[in-house]
């Protein structure tokens, strides 16, 4: 029986692996892009609070964004574009449309939320 524990136990590993960042991950870096310059002068017009948006953000991503999606996303939203672009320059141009399809949806409906 052990050994089928560890099996189950690597199976779990190995799929979390796919999932793309965690929601903490993903919404940490969403705050820290929120407190840097034009993006904490856009929020703050806007009406925008960080948490709140930040949360949607990442509660969307998840519904819309493919993992590799949500791992840019989330590069790029650390400070780290050339890592976010190396990713989507793999993609088909097909996937490459789907993910900005899903970016848009993302912000698309946290931005309204937000704003309420």
């Amino acid at each position: 029986m052990p050994n089928r524990m560890w099996i189950v136990a690597l199976g779990a590993l190995v799929a979390g692996c796919d999932a793309g960042p965690s929601d903490s991950e993903f919404e940490t870096a969403c705050l820290s892009e929120g407190a840097r310059g034009a993006n904490k002068a856009m929020r703050r017009e806007m009406g925008i609070t960080g948490e709140a948006f930040c949360k949607c953000v990442t509660k969307e991503a998840r519904t819309h964004l493919p993992p590799e999606g949500r791992q840019a996303m989330m590069l790029d939203m650390s400070g780290r574009p050339q890592e976010a672009h190396a990713i989507t320059a793999k993609l088909s141009d097909a996937d490459q449309a789907v993910m900005m399809k899903g970016a848009m949806a993302v912000l698309q409906t946290c931005v309204g939320m937000a704003m309420k």
